[in-house]
Formats: structure tokens, C-alpha cells, sequence
């Protein structure tokens, strides 16, 4: 799949992958320190640009990795209402969409709602670090623009996270951004892509608010 069309809203989320859409156990991954990249910053609630802290989540309606779910996963999150979510790996309809070392795994379509946007599920495998590391991989294969990202450490859910915030090709004051949480395991990555940042900021707000580590 090619990243060239752009998405206004970037989210990712960096998380240990054990079963679901992925075929077996990845084996653990290096811990590396956000540090071996650009520096991140501690983080304060920044309203408007880079981080636009102040937007509020969309009310939660599905919810996706849990058992019994099209993708089954080693987390789950929130999504709004009726959006439409189907596996990706092994798909005759989507075959193996790659970025680079991502592959794509799942998909999850606003489109039923009535807005315009997805949640794309991937798994990124040989890229040594920790939490910081393998989202500069995915965003430097995702977008030109990520080189300029800012880093700065967060919550996603109750979890420890590294988030970044980046200028969009087009420009504007709504950055693109993205969020990676630290596993013993494989790392896979959730992005929000829309080109209305907009409407869809609050669905990237609820994915990061309740991001939860699988249990079941």
C-alpha cells in the first residue's frame, strides 16, 4: 500500500503482538531508549498547537482486540459507534499491504458513520529500540515530514507512552500525530488517518485514552 495519499491525523500506538491477526509469538524486542532519538519532553496538557490536548474524546461504541472481535489482539481500545471493523492479514481483498517492515493487519472504516476516515492496525518487525524507535520508523516510512516531529512522553490508557507531533504536507495549524506504547513483545502500530482533523481528533483522543493492555 502506498503512504502518498495523506492523512490529516496520524495516531499510533506501539504494542506487544501475541496472537489475533498475527500468526505466532514475536519474539521480545530490544529495549532501547527513547534517547537514541530525538530528545522527548515530559509532558504538560498543551492546548491548540502541536498537541491539541484540549480536544475532547468521542463517546466510546465499539470495542477492538477483544476476544470474539473481528481482530482479535494483545490490547483493546475504544472506537465510536458503527464503525466497521474487518481483519486484514491473509485477506483476499486487501492481500499483504506493507510500509516498509509494516505490514497492515487490520482495518477499522469510519465510513458507516458517516465521516471519512480509518484506523489501520500493523505489526513492524526488525527495528531495533524501544517505544521512540519504532514509531520514527513507521512515521519516517509514512510521511517526508515526520523528520521534523517533536517527541514528548505520555498516557495512553493507564500505559506509559512516547507520542510525536509533526507538520502535515498540505501545512496548517492540526499537526499529524502519532503514539507508541513499549512491549516485552513485537511491536505492532495502530494510525488514525482522515482528511478531516477536525472530526476525527476526538476518535484519536478516544483510542489514546483508552488504550488497555489484552488480558483475557
Amino acid at each position: 500500500m502506498q503512504r502518498r495519499t495523506r492523512a490529516a491525523v496520524l495516531a499510533v500506538l506501539t504494542i506487544g503482538l501475541t496472537g489475533g491477526c498475527a500468526d505466532g509469538k514475536e519474539a521480545p524486542s530490544a529495549g532501547g531508549s527513547p534517547s537514541a532519538s530525538p530528545s522527548v519532553t515530559a509532558s504538560t496538557v498543551t492546548p491548540g498547537p502541536p498537541w491539541h490536548d484540549e480536544v475532547v474524546a468521542a463517546p466510546a461504541g465499539t470495542t477492538v482486540g477483544g476476544k470474539g472481535t473481528p481482530c482479535e489482539l494483545p490490547v483493546t481500545f475504544s472506537v465510536p459507534a458503527r464503525w466497521k471493523v474487518e481483519a486484514v492479514k491473509g485477506s483476499a481483498k486487501f492481500g499483504e499491504p506493507r510500509l516498509g517492515k509494516a505490514l497492515m493487519l487490520c482495518e477499522i472504516n469510519a465510513r458507516p458513520t458517516g465521516s471519512t476516515g480509518f484506523l489501520r492496525v500493523w505489526r513492524v518487525d526488525g527495528v531495533a529500540g524501544g517505544a521512540q524507535e519504532h514509531l520514527k520508523y513507521f512515521l519516517d516510512a509514512y510521511s517526508p515530514e515526520a523528520a521534523d516531529a517533536e517527541y514528548r512522553r505520555v498516557k495512553a490508557g493507564t500505559v506509559d507512552a512516547v507520542e510525536a507531533s509533526y507538520p502535515k504536507e498540505d501545512g496548517g495549524t492540526v499537526h499529524d500525530q502519532a503514539i507508541a506504547i513499549s512491549s516485552l513483545y513485537g511491536p505492532i502500530v495502530l494510525s488514525l488517518d482522515t482528511s478531516d482533523p477536525v472530526e476525527l481528533l476526538p476518535a484519536y483522543q478516544l483510542v489514546k485514552q483508552s488504550a488497555r493492555i489484552n488480558r483475557d
